[in-house]
């Protein structure tokens, strides 16, 4: 019981910190739930709930519980984590750089047999250009923030979150491929990330008001695609563990080191850049930590 309960709440923060991920453009919730050491677990979870009746609470069970970890810590670090990023991205991002490369041992000891060869060569440089073609793609910052107006959405523009949830959610069930990046590209990350920071604040002040509602609505949708899209290539990621796992976990390690280019900020010799290459340490410690259990 005590066992079970450590468990669950280690699968409660593992879910927060995978939330958090998912809102710094770059980095990856899939990367972390690699580093984390429940990727696998999470993939059979999605990909058999529907369809698995023996095992199908205890999947729900752990979904629901990391999750919800995820949904609390968007909410709650949302406002926070947009300040560090703006005002600290050295050290923000040097500690994500840590976790992700203290994350490798733990892809490589993944399998029994993960020797390499032309095949899982080819796997590692195709997860790898992936990332990279990605990254190049970009054409504007992630500092810049975007102004807009709640109250000119429509039919469409919901419609719209919908798909960019869609297309997201690999976040989540990809390593190494970042859900907010995809939402930059999409050109709905600020306005996602200003729905979150200020929500909270809305619903404190009490009562329904229409930024509100469109706020909720904005999130709802984007929620709906994001859910649909992890349905449908979670089954995918599922399948290819399964029956490919070495080559699988290969093309991982491709999408997670080219995950490091996407998001590798540079360095400066400065205070930042000195309390950067601490937070980096932190972060590779505290993933190899993890990556044991």
């Amino acid at each position: 019981m005590k066992k079970e309960l450590k468990h669950n709440i280690r699968t409660f923060w593992v879910g927060g910190a995978m939330g958090v991920a998912n809102i710094i453009p770059g980095v990856s919730g899939g990367t972390l739930a690699v580093v984390f050491g429940i990727y696998e677990d999470l993939m059979e979870a999605l990909g058999n709930f529907v369809t698995d009746r023996e095992n199908r609470w205890k999947y729900i069970k752990f979904l629901s519980i990391l999750f919800s970890g995820s949904i609390l810590a968007i909410l709650g670090l949302a406002p926070a984590l947009h300040w560090a990023f703006i005002n600290h991205p050295l050290p923000t991002v040097y500690f994500f750089i840590g976790l992700i490369i203290g994350s490798i041992p733990v892809v490589l000891k993944s399998h029994d047999e993960m020797k390499p060869n032309t095949s899982r060569i080819s796997s590692f440089l195709i997860g790898l250009g992936i990332v990279i073609v990605l990254s190049l793609l970009q054409s504007e910052g992630t500092t810049s923030k975007t102004v807009f107006d709640y109250s000119q959405y429509h039919l469409t523009d919901y419609l719209y979150y919908v798909f960019c949830g869609a297309i997201s959610a690999s976040a989540m069930i990809v390593p190494g491929v970042s859900g907010s990046f995809i939402l930059i590209l999409l050109g709905i990350y600020w306005n996602v990330l200003g729905s979150l920071s200020g929500l909270s604040t809305i619903i404190l002040s009490g009562g329904f008001t229409e930024a509100m509602i469109v706020r909720i609505s904005l999130l709802g949708s984007l929620g709906i695609g994001i859910v649909v899209g992890i349905l449908v290539i979670s089954r995918v990621m599922s399948w290819a563990l399964k029956h490919y796992p070495a080559n699988t976990m290969y093309a991982i390690l491709g999408l997670i080191i080219g995950s490091l280019y996407q998001i590798f900020p540079g360095f400066e010799l400065s205070v930042s850049g000195i309390v950067a290459v601490i937070t980096l340490v932190i972060g590779f410690v505290i993933s190899l930590k993890f990556g044991k259990e």
